[in-house]
């Protein structure tokens, strides 16, 4: 405190210069080995800060408070290169942005007066877009702001408010001391254009009848997490014409309805303080003095408390954005950036604050004693809380050597998301315990006792939708389900392949006498079978396909007949349905509880598995050459049936009261038809492959040999057969046919 004390009884006027300030320019009286030498010491000195005092940035800046503070208060030095020409500073003050390319470039000591994307809420549309996101979700919580209109993108809601609100306030997008500003109440004329329109509040609590706000400074310290800082002292400024509600006569009387010090400041009624210790006197007064005066008439903690609220809701509304924007992942203690904000806070004749507008750079310039007090003590208190002074640096550097000679030595282990936790909280913990000691005129606001978790939460989310963070989330949350329903819908398939075996072996015996119905005779066989097979499957796989179905045919145990006695009656009515159907009504009932469920084509099938040529196409005389071997094997075995006397003999018709035991025909009947299947594949298969050797013979005959010998290499030994089902044969099948010589076996 006594060093604090004597500090302030170093008086500033509101103007410093800088007798030190160095010249980069070289004269041109030096010889050119002079420019050599003084350009290699220049570079050495931006590698390396050999020096005992910090450097401090101050070539962006025009505000005399600031370099008086840094150099008289706090002996820095102060350093007049770009800071982005140079990355030999410790401690950089500018009046502009920072982009997040500058503070990706950082060292860990090293600390900036911006956040990267602190324009959220210092440019006024951004400001009301983000609010009015907010106040969808929270319309109560979020009221203490003017309703607020983006053009021309919000004027159709606007038109529909035209007649509620008398007056309207329209503000540029992005402007300061007042400029661009002006009342209406038409719109009609600005709809096209880009601007930040506004309700008029326009019942303002008045001082001595005239129009007043606040300059609150808060100073963010930190955005992940959230640390926000109050100074408890401030700017009251007052307009310098009596307040009257805005009317068609006074609604261009700028200095009655506009606050801003820069257009009141050069009004002939504006009164300037001239003695800091007279705080109440003048159109610009500090904070406290107004305070003192309201005290009279309503509850400060009350109006103090609502303010401190409105605070820490704007920057929830934000926080995601800022978080996202702040590229130093490794800085734990979170305080390589900090921000002092300029807060514009009307009071109405209710006492309640409403947020007008935000500062990201507001004004330093002291040409009041007034002003250099509040000013000077701001920035003072703000360095000496964010802890810039020589020995953090020293610390921070030498533990980054350390961590440097670590990875060099490649024993730095890749930390852990805890130890980062961890590591985060314990410098949180040690950063809390300085602040709180070297808070100054500052007072903490949040973290505090009450929980704003669910505004956090709520702007995670609003950023998430804006950016399609939760859009790839989505996405790769239901291709992590899909992936694993799909062996899930393998094995079901699976199981329903097979549920027929498994439950025709696990089925107990049923009681003849009693009444039952009819089941299927391939219940087992499911319509899921036949649609996974893959019709361009060569020929190679078909005698797997094959068993599987004779597996299936040849079990028995799942035909279950009731009633012998029925049995005669089945056969005639069976015969006589069987002459009246055609062969390409060969088809299959399922049949369960008296209500037919599926039918399944098992010519079908043996179309899907075996491509079969159409009549157009397959010549004629192979289609004799089938009829010729079908009757030769009818004259050899009399035991032979076509493919439609088994068709005719092996339908079966659903009943729907009783079911039947597995007579000796249908057994007969079901070996009959395997045995036609294979023979019917047999044939087909053997023609197709006579027709292709014959058409590849025709194709060699016609093609004239080359004059080195050679010939061309026949389509049969490509990777891509035609037809697909064909099977390469043997290579003593290729020695019988005729020229084998000309072919060339690949």
């Amino acid at each position: 405190m006594l060093k604090q004390n004597e500090e302030n009884e170093i008086p500033f006027n509101g103007e410093f210069e800088d007798s030190e300030e160095e010249s980069e320019e070289f004269s041109e009286e030096d010889s050119e080995d002079d420019e050599l030498q003084n350009k290699r010491k220049k570079k050495r000195k931006q590698l390396v800060n050999n020096n005992k005092r910090l450097i401090m940035n101050v070539s962006d800046t025009q505000y005399a408070a600031v370099k008086f503070v840094g150099k008289i208060l706090n002996k820095f030095k102060l350093q007049y290169t770009p800071y982005l020409e140079t990355q030999v500073w410790d401690f950089c003050w500018t009046d502009n942005a920072v982009l997040p390319e500058t503070l990706a470039r950082m060292q860990s000591h090293q600390r900036i007066n911006h956040f990267p994307g602190m324009y959220c809420i210092a440019r006024k549309n951004y400001l009301g877009k983000n609010l009015n996101k907010m106040a969808k979700q929270f319309p109560e919580e979020f009221d203490f702001y003017p309703k607020t209109w983006m053009l021309p993108s919000d004027i159709s809601d606007l038109r529909q408010n035209i007649g509620k609100i008398k007056y309207f306030i329209v503000k540029p997008e992005a402007s300061c001391q007042g400029r661009g500003i002006f009342l209406t109440k038409q719109v009609e004329s600005i709809a096209s254009e880009h601007c930040v329109v506004q309700r008029y509040l326009h019942k303002p609590l008045l001082i001595d009848g005239l129009k007043f706000d606040f300059r609150m400074y808060v100073l963010l310290a930190g955005c992940d997490p959230l640390r926000i800082y109050l100074f408890k002292e401030g700017l009251a400024r007052f307009a310098t014409q009596p307040y009257q509600q805005p009317n068609q006569m006074n609604a261009e009387e700028m200095c009655m309805h506009l606050t801003n010090y820069a257009i009141n400041k050069d009004n002939p009624n504006f009164v300037f303080n001239t003695d800091e210790k007279q705080l109440d006197v003048g159109h610009k007064r500090s904070l406290s003095s107004v305070f003192k005066l309201l005290s009279e008439q309503t509850n400060i903690d009350e109006l103090m408390a609502k303010i401190k609220d409105l605070i820490i809701k704007t920057f929830c509304s934000v926080q995601p954005f800022l978080q996202s924007n702040y590229t130093q992942p490794d800085n734990y203690a979170n305080n390589m950036c900090f921000e002092i904000l300029g807060f514009d806070i009307l009071i109405d004749n209710a006492y309640k604050p409403y947020l007008l507008e935000v500062n990201h750079t507001p004004s330093f310039t002291a040409d009041t004693p007034l002003d250099a007090m509040i000013k000077k003590n701001l920035i003072r208190d703000t360095i000496a809380l964010m802890n810039i002074n020589l020995k953090v640096k020293n610390d921070l550097q030498q533990l980054q050597k350390e961590q440097m000679q670590r990875r060099v030595l490649g024993k730095k282990p890749k930390l852990s998301n805890e130890e980062k936790k961890t590591l985060k909280l314990q410098a949180q913990i040690e950063r809390e315990q300085y602040e709180s000691q070297h808070l100054g005129n500052f007072e903490k606001i949040y973290p505090c006792d009450k929980s704003y978790d669910e505004y956090l939460q709520h702007a995670q989310k609003i950023y998430e939708e804006w950016t399609g963070a939760n859009i790839r989330r989505n996405v790769k949350k239901e291709n992590a389900t899909e992936r694993d329903k799909l062996p899930q819908q393998r094995q079901l398939q699976h199981s329903i392949t097979i549920q027929g075996s498994i439950d025709s072996n696990n089925k107990p015996s049923m009681d003849p006498a009693k009444p039952s119905i009819r089941k299927s005779l391939y219940k087992h066989v499911h319509s899921k079978v036949f649609s996974n097979i893959n019709p361009q499957k060569s020929m190679t796989e078909l005698p797997q396909q094959q068993q599987a179905i004779e597996y299936k045919l040849q079990d028995g145990n799942d035909n279950e007949i009731a009633s012998e006695d029925q049995q005669n009656n089945f056969k005639q009515q069976e015969k006589i349905e069987r002459s009246k159907r055609p062969p390409s009504f060969y088809v299959m009932k399922s049949v369960k509880q008296g209500s037919e469920l599926q039918l399944v084509d098992l010519f079908n099938y043996k179309r899907i598995s075996i491509p079969e040529t159409s009549p157009q196409s397959q010549p004629i005389m192979l289609q004799q050459q089938s009829l010729q071997i079908s009757q030769q094997q009818q004259q050899q075995s009399p035991n032979f049936k076509s493919a439609t006397q088994l068709a005719r003999h092996f339908s079966i018709r659903k009943t729907n009261k009783s079911k039947l035991k597995p007579s000796e025909s249908d057994q007969e009947a079901k070996k009959d038809l395997i045995q036609a299947v294979n023979q019917y594949s047999q044939f087909q298969q053997q023609q197709q492959q006579q027709s292709f050797f014959q058409s590849q013979q025709q194709h060699l005959q016609n093609q004239q040999q080359q004059p080195n010998g050679s010939f061309v290499k026949p389509k049969v030994f490509n990777l891509k057969l035609q037809p697909p089902h064909f099977k390469i044969p043997s290579l003593p099948i290729l020695m019988q046919q005729q020229n084998y010589y000309k072919f060339r076996y690949d």
